[in-house]
Protein backbone atom coordinates (compact mmCIF):
# COMPACT_ATOMS: atom_id res chain seq x y z
CA UNK A 1 0.00 0.00 0.00
CA UNK A 2 2.75 2.44 0.96
CA UNK A 3 4.74 1.50 -2.12
CA UNK A 4 1.82 2.34 -4.38
CA UNK A 5 1.35 5.68 -2.63
CA UNK A 6 5.08 6.43 -2.90
CA UNK A 7 5.13 5.51 -6.62
CA UNK A 8 2.05 7.68 -7.21
CA UNK A 9 3.66 10.66 -5.42
CA UNK A 10 6.89 10.29 -7.39
CA UNK A 11 5.01 10.09 -10.71
CA UNK A 12 2.76 13.01 -9.82
CA UNK A 13 5.68 15.23 -8.76
CA UNK A 14 7.64 14.38 -11.91
CA UNK A 15 4.61 15.13 -14.12
CA UNK A 16 4.00 18.46 -12.37
CA UNK A 17 7.70 19.32 -12.67
CA UNK A 18 7.61 18.55 -16.39
CA UNK A 19 4.50 20.69 -16.91
CA UNK A 20 6.06 23.56 -14.90
CA UNK A 21 9.23 23.23 -16.98
CA UNK A 22 7.19 23.39 -20.21
CA UNK A 23 5.29 26.42 -18.92
CA UNK A 24 8.55 28.16 -17.94
CA UNK A 25 10.05 27.46 -21.36
CA UNK A 26 6.97 28.94 -23.08
CA UNK A 27 7.15 32.05 -20.88
CA UNK A 28 10.88 32.29 -21.56
CA UNK A 29 10.31 32.12 -25.32
CA UNK A 30 7.66 34.83 -25.07
CA UNK A 31 10.07 37.02 -23.12
CA UNK A 32 12.85 36.36 -25.63
CA UNK A 33 10.55 37.72 -28.36
CA UNK A 34 9.32 40.73 -26.36
CA UNK A 35 12.74 41.99 -25.27
CA UNK A 36 15.17 43.91 -27.45
CA UNK A 37 18.85 43.06 -27.76
CA UNK A 38 20.69 46.12 -26.50
CA UNK A 39 23.60 45.46 -28.85
CA UNK A 40 21.66 44.80 -32.06
CA UNK A 41 18.76 47.14 -31.12
CA UNK A 42 16.40 46.02 -33.89
CA UNK A 43 16.40 42.35 -33.02
CA UNK A 44 14.81 40.46 -30.20
CA UNK A 45 17.12 38.54 -27.93
CA UNK A 46 15.86 35.30 -29.47
CA UNK A 47 17.13 36.43 -32.91
CA UNK A 48 20.40 37.90 -31.69
CA UNK A 49 23.70 36.07 -31.38
CA UNK A 50 25.37 38.82 -29.33
CA UNK A 51 26.97 37.78 -26.03
CA UNK A 52 24.71 40.19 -24.13
CA UNK A 53 21.61 38.52 -25.62
CA UNK A 54 22.90 35.13 -24.45
CA UNK A 55 23.47 36.55 -20.98
CA UNK A 56 19.96 38.03 -20.94
CA UNK A 57 18.51 34.65 -21.89
CA UNK A 58 20.34 33.04 -18.98
CA UNK A 59 19.13 35.76 -16.60
CA UNK A 60 15.53 35.21 -17.74
CA UNK A 61 15.78 31.46 -17.30
CA UNK A 62 17.31 31.89 -13.83
CA UNK A 63 14.59 34.32 -12.80
CA UNK A 64 11.85 31.96 -14.01
CA UNK A 65 13.47 29.02 -12.21
CA UNK A 66 13.39 31.10 -9.01
CA UNK A 67 9.61 31.24 -9.43
CA UNK A 68 9.23 34.81 -10.65
CA UNK A 69 6.42 35.71 -13.01
CA UNK A 70 6.73 37.19 -16.49
CA UNK A 71 5.94 40.71 -15.26
CA UNK A 72 8.44 40.43 -12.41
CA UNK A 73 11.18 39.37 -14.84
CA UNK A 74 10.29 42.25 -17.19
CA UNK A 75 10.32 44.81 -14.39
CA UNK A 76 13.68 43.46 -13.17
CA UNK A 77 15.19 43.88 -16.63
CA UNK A 78 13.62 47.34 -17.10
CA UNK A 79 15.06 48.45 -13.76
CA UNK A 80 18.47 47.12 -14.75
CA UNK A 81 18.66 48.18 -18.43
CA UNK A 82 15.96 50.82 -18.85
CA UNK A 83 12.72 50.84 -20.80
CA UNK A 84 14.58 50.68 -24.12
CA UNK A 85 14.85 46.92 -23.64
CA UNK A 86 11.11 46.56 -24.28
CA UNK A 87 9.91 46.45 -27.89
CA UNK A 88 6.54 47.80 -26.74
CA UNK A 89 7.10 50.57 -24.19
CA UNK A 90 4.71 50.93 -21.30
CA UNK A 91 2.06 53.64 -21.21
CA UNK A 92 3.15 56.18 -18.59
CA UNK A 93 3.39 59.93 -18.10
CA UNK A 94 7.08 59.75 -18.93
CA UNK A 95 6.40 58.64 -22.50
CA UNK A 96 2.88 59.91 -23.11
CA UNK A 97 4.09 62.01 -26.07
CA UNK A 98 5.33 58.82 -27.73
CA UNK A 99 1.85 57.32 -27.55
CA UNK A 100 -0.10 60.49 -28.33
CA UNK A 101 2.08 61.95 -31.10
CA UNK A 102 0.41 60.02 -33.98
CA UNK A 103 -2.99 61.35 -32.94
CA UNK A 104 -1.64 64.88 -32.48
CA UNK A 105 0.04 64.86 -35.92
CA UNK A 106 -3.12 63.47 -37.54
CA UNK A 107 -5.28 66.22 -36.04
CA UNK A 108 -2.70 68.86 -36.98
CA UNK A 109 -2.57 67.52 -40.56
CA UNK A 110 -6.35 67.57 -40.89
CA UNK A 111 -6.41 71.13 -39.54
CA UNK A 112 -3.74 72.31 -42.01
CA UNK A 113 -5.48 70.60 -44.92
CA UNK A 114 -8.79 72.22 -44.00
CA UNK A 115 -7.22 75.67 -43.71
CA UNK A 116 -5.38 75.27 -47.02
CA UNK A 117 -8.50 74.27 -48.94
CA UNK A 118 -10.77 76.81 -47.20
CA UNK A 119 -8.48 79.79 -47.74
CA UNK A 120 -7.58 78.79 -51.30
CA UNK A 121 -11.25 78.61 -52.26
CA UNK A 122 -11.93 81.99 -50.57
CA UNK A 123 -9.01 83.56 -52.46
CA UNK A 124 -10.25 82.15 -55.77
CA UNK A 125 -13.72 83.54 -55.17
CA UNK A 126 -12.33 86.95 -54.20
CA UNK A 127 -10.01 87.11 -57.19
CA UNK A 128 -12.86 86.54 -59.64
CA UNK A 129 -14.74 89.63 -58.41
CA UNK A 130 -12.95 92.56 -60.02
CA UNK A 131 -14.43 96.02 -60.16
CA UNK A 132 -14.75 97.85 -63.47
CA UNK A 133 -11.80 100.06 -62.56
CA UNK A 134 -9.62 97.03 -61.77
CA UNK A 135 -10.58 95.35 -65.03
CA UNK A 136 -9.59 98.48 -67.05
CA UNK A 137 -6.32 98.77 -65.14
CA UNK A 138 -5.56 95.10 -65.72
CA UNK A 139 -6.28 95.45 -69.43
CA UNK A 140 -3.99 98.43 -69.70
CA UNK A 141 -1.18 96.59 -67.92
CA UNK A 142 -1.60 93.54 -70.12
CA UNK A 143 -1.64 95.70 -73.27
CA UNK A 144 1.61 97.42 -72.24
CA UNK A 145 3.34 94.04 -71.90
CA UNK A 146 2.20 92.90 -75.34
CA UNK A 147 3.70 95.97 -77.10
Amino acid sequence: MYKCLLIFLVLFSSISAISKEKNDSLVAKELFEELRCLVCQNQSISESDAPLAKDLKLIIIEQLNEGKTKTEVKSFLVNKYGEFILFKPTFSLKNIFLWMSPIIFLIFGIFLTYRFYYFSSVNIQNSEKLTAFEKRKLKSILNKDVK
